[in-house]
């Protein structure tokens, strides 16, 4: 868990913060560009928050002592099976997303990559590859409001 400033402060588990807005814990999420375009990945139909729905490329929560660099690259190996140096990383922004049920401190890093990508089911149900500026539907909320708040202050984060 982590004070409105970052700090880490004590945990929690997964479904006490998903169920309690005040405790604010710390996630990724990894915008992957391709060649081709930005790279989504479908959420797992068994997901215990926005099965079903499309998501960055890469996302997960930080573990305690871990750093969001780091988690980043974990999630991108367990998540997408590339493998790549926490310096492949570009920071885009860090985020506060208020999503109702549960307060995420989101940074958000983008990585460009071109694969090869394996799916990881269950967690992942599919991939999709869509031209910058292109979205595919239903974001999860996270997504959506990142996506959003990428757009207003990072115009290009998706070329």
């Amino acid at each position: 868990m982590l004070d409105s400033d970052g700090r880490e402060i004590g945990s929690a588990s997964r479904a006490a913060c998903h169920s309690d807005a005040s405790l604010i814990h710390p996630s990724v999420h990894v915008v992957v560009m391709t060649g081709s375009g930005c790279l989504w990945q479908l959420r797992g139909y068994g997901k215990d928050s926005a099965p079903g729905h499309w998501d960055h490329a890469c996302t997960g929560h930080v573990g305690l002592g871990e750093d969001a660099r780091s988690a980043a690259v974990r999630e991108l190996a367990e998540e997408l099976g590339i493998g790549v140096g926490d310096s492949a990383l570009d920071q885009v922004d860090r985020v506060l997303c208020e999503l109702g049920n549960e307060t995420e401190l989101t940074t958000v890093f983008r990585l460009e990559h071109d694969g090869p990508f394996t799916l990881q089911l269950p967690e992942l149900a599919g991939l999709a590859v869509l031209p910058s500026g292109q979205r595919p539907d239903p974001l999860s909320p996270s997504a959506l409001l990142l996506s959003a708040r990428l757009d207003a202050e990072h115009p290009g984060w998706d070329r």
